[in-house]
């Protein structure tokens, strides 16, 4: 957001500074970017009078002048074809820096000498193109005076960072930004929007389609209107934007935006075809743009149209069918809310990003409608006379229900730890335009921000100043430092997956929906955020496999195989309000060889032994996430609980991520059953006296038919008595010598209560195992 110095003077008696009110800003409001003082090229330009001009001996088209300026008179060498003796013009003298790397100094040109240059319009960076001449100014020019002051180049543009003020649309204004120097400084900005009464005109028959999607429309038809010069205070806000003046009906409307902070805009009345109706778009609907591109619309976008066209992209940008001109002589102010959603997933689609849809997003007050379209009428009445103001509609079905918050002086003192007196926080919220009814705070229409007390508790800290509030030890009794069950698991699952080579990540806890589609996964029952920070950080994530992916597919190029975790919380919508927060622990990993599943397998069943947990299965079941490889994915089961997934991430998941020629593993975990399975009530299992024997058995299956999980699984089954551990230690496959087929080793122990176990008992479990095996497809090898 740029703002206009000059433009702040004319409201600010006494005004301080830019840099001041820079600082201010800084640390009451929001962070300032940068000052761009104008015309800085033009500090050493001055207005000059060329005395004497003859012809240069050695050269036919270069000038020796004689050029007056301050009273002093400096020879300057000139070769523009229009310089001559008697005019008046812009003198840039030795030292001037017109350009970043072009600074004037004494110089000889053709062995004459030239000390300053007479400049051209574009040398002093008043057009873009090239000029053919130097820059003839008015026989009634002042001499001696300043460049900078004479086109009036003198403004400040303070760059306020966009981030910081995301919440608050009022902001995103000069009237806004007023409106919180005023404050700061401890007074009360003394105005008010203007807000006219055009209940009594005929209705313009404007018909919305889609109240959900568009919460207010206006609409005003003002005829005998005149596209003339736009007045200076006009041009001065609408320049601190950067945006160059188009005649007086295109620059009331951008005015409006950046004055007001309400994006509007203008129709040409003659070029529209029976009446405005609000609706979705038709697919395939074709739409020119007043940037001169043709889109192609879906049933997703908002269009005002009339009877065969369409007139305008709600809330994105207008058309070229509808727009005014300078032979306009009637016009439709248009002034609206827009579903803020919508219209940014149709610039994101469209590739159109302008200044009006980057206020839109922010999710305006319904109330600021009557207010901008009543300015730009103000306005023509002012700059045109006999405009005539012949029709108008104003669709409103749900009007903004206005904000109170409880007051309570106890709870701000408690919350900023400082005691302000009841005069003292109401003179700072009265400045902000709050005021107290009864027991209750009255939040003005433009704070749409402020919901809760807390709100109300900040407003007073930032505006009396962070540094105001004194630093002091919490008053606490402090204990013995107990670690909590959950912080044991994640340090312990921390040490061991960076001690193997994984790298751990702390990322935003946000996602979008077009991340979540890369996922496969669904989009309905995520938590969407109400003030996201940008388009890519829309929704709380419901797994951290997604962002992990993200980064996989950025890094991926740098290395041959990537290990990535993250322990953090995600978020489940349950009901239509309730969020449900859970901490999980999620991995991905990179594999080239075709056994990624096992190998993740492996690094997971280190984990959970690592834990404490020694028995667990890795089961197949049909309900896994939807990024999930389905024949390569198992649920990870303890003590007959889910408490997870481990396997591999589908295809064309990889595939939407750029991840080809390799497969990526992955796990996830539940933190609070994992801790519930580790630190939760085991029976206690009495210890054997007698020595544990262990032996290897190597088993032969088809190819994706039988699991190591259900090898395992029916192994500890063959002896419930004697086997105490299964452990599968190897995976092997070979197309030459095993066709078809994948061959697994376990390490199998054994172990008895009453007796040291012979090799008649070994083989009696052993010949269990076999037969169990057997009946689950599995062959001895």
């Amino acid at each position: 957001m740029k703002i206009s110095y000059k433009v702040l003077q004319n409201y600010i008696p006494n005004a301080e500074t830019a840099d001041q009110i820079a600082r201010d800003l800084v640390m009451h409001t929001a962070e300032v970017e940068g000052i761009e003082y104008e015309g800085e090229n033009l500090e050493k330009v001055f207005i000059g009078e060329v005395k004497t001009c003859e012809k240069h001996p050695d050269s036919e088209k270069l000038n020796i002048t004689t050029v007056e300026v301050l009273g002093q008179t400096y020879p300057i060498v000139c070769g523009a074809p229009n310089v001559r003796a008697g005019i008046k013009v812009p003198v840039a003298l030795v030292g001037a820096k017109l350009k970043e790397d072009f600074v004037i100094s004494k110089t000889k040109i053709r062995g004459e000498t030239s000390e300053g240059m007479i400049c051209s319009e574009d040398e002093l960076g008043l057009v873009e193109e090239r000029q053919a001449g130097i820059m003839e100014l008015p026989n009634d020019a002042v001499l001696g005076t300043c460049m900078r002051d004479y086109l009036g180049k003198n403004d400040a543009i303070l760059e306020i960072d966009n981030k910081a003020i995301n919440h608050r649309p009022d902001l995103f204004s000069h009237i806004g930004i007023i409106r919180e120097i005023f404050a700061i400084k401890g007074k009360k900005f003394d105005f008010s929007y203007e807000n006219r009464d055009f209940s009594d005109l005929p209705s313009l028959g404007i018909k919305n389609e889609i109240p959900e999607l568009v919460s207010r429309y206006i609409g005003i038809k003002v005829e005998d209107v005149k596209n003339t010069e736009t007045p200076d205070y006009i041009k001065q806000v609408l320049s601190s934007a950067g945006v160059k003046s188009k005649g007086l009906l295109v620059d009331l409307s951008n005015y409006c935006l950046y004055f007001y902070g309400q994006p509007t805009h203008i129709f040409d009345a003659d070029k529209i075809d029976g009446n405005i109706v609000i609706r979705k778009a038709k697919a395939g609907e074709k739409f020119v743009a007043l940037n001169d591109v043709e889109y192609k619309l879906d049933e997703s976008d908002i269009v005002i149209a009339d009877n065969s066209k369409v007139l305008a992209l709600g809330g994105v940008i207008g058309g070229k069918d509808s727009a005014v001109s300078d032979n306009t002589k009637n016009i439709i102010i248009e002034s609206a809310h827009f579903d803020q959603a919508v219209i940014r997933v149709t610039g994101k689609r469209l590739g159109i990003r302008t200044d009006s849809l980057n206020v839109f997003e922010k999710d305006l007050l319904n109330e600021m409608q009557i207010c901008g379209a009543s300015l730009i009428v103000s306005e023509l009445e002012k700059n045109i006379s006999g405009v005539k103001i012949v029709a108008f509609s104003d669709i409103y079905p749900k009007k903004q229900e206005q904000i109170f918050i409880d007051f309570d002086l106890d709870f701000i003192n408690n919350l900023i730890g400082k005691n302000y007196e009841k005069s003292e926080v109401l003179e700072i919220l009265g400045n902000l335009g709050i005021k107290l009814v009864g027991d209750r705070l009255e939040i003005p229409f433009w704070r749409k921000d402020l919901n809760f007390k807390a709100d109300i508790a900040e407003e007073i800290a930032r505006i009396s100043g962070y540094d105001s509030i004194e630093a002091s030890i919490p008053n606490m009794n402090l204990g013995a430092v107990i670690q909590s069950n959950t912080y044991k698991i994640k340090k312990e699952s921390r040490e061991f997956l960076t001690a193997i080579g994984y790298f751990e990540l702390y990322n935003y806890s946000f996602v979008n929906n077009e991340l979540m589609e890369k996922c496969l996964s669904n989009t309905e029952n995520l938590v969407e955020m109400k003030n996201y920070l940008s388009e890519e950080l829309t929704h709380l994530r419901p797994s951290l496999i997604p962002n992990l992916m993200l980064t996989l597919e950025k890094n991926i190029k740098d290395f041959d195989n990537l290990k990535l975790f993250e322990l953090e919380k995600v978020f489940e919508k349950v009901g239509n309000s309730d969020i449900l927060e859970r901490y999980f622990l999620s991995g991905v990993e990179v594999i080239s060889q075709k056994i990624a599943y096992y190998e993740i397998q492996k690094t997971v069943s280190k984990l959970l032994k690592t834990l404490g947990i020694e028995k667990f299965f890795f089961e197949n079941s049909a309900q896994l996430p939807k990024f999930a490889h389905a024949g390569r994915t198992a649920v990870v089961l303890v003590r007959g609980q889910q408490i997870g997934f481990v396997g591999e991430i589908h295809p064309k998941v990889a595939k939407n991520f750029e991840i080809e020629n390799a497969r990526v593993g992955f796990f996830e975990l539940d933190v609070e059953k994992l801790k519930e399975m580790v630190f939760g009530k085991v029976k206690a299992k009495e210890i054997s006296n007698f020595q544990e024997n262990n032996f290897d058995l190597n088993f032969v299956v088809e190819k994706d038919k039988v699991s190591a999980s259900k090898l395992k699984s029916t192994i500890e089954k063959s002896d419930n008595k004697l086997i105490t551990k299964v452990e599968l230690i190897d995976i092997y496959e070979n197309e030459l010598t095993l066709p078809g087929k994948r061959s697994f080793t376990f390490k199998v122990f054994i172990q008895s209560m009453d007796e040291t176990l012979d090799d008649k008992a070994k083989t009696e479990v052993m010949d269990k195992i076999v037969t169990n095996v057997k009946k689950v497809g599995g062959e001895l090898r």
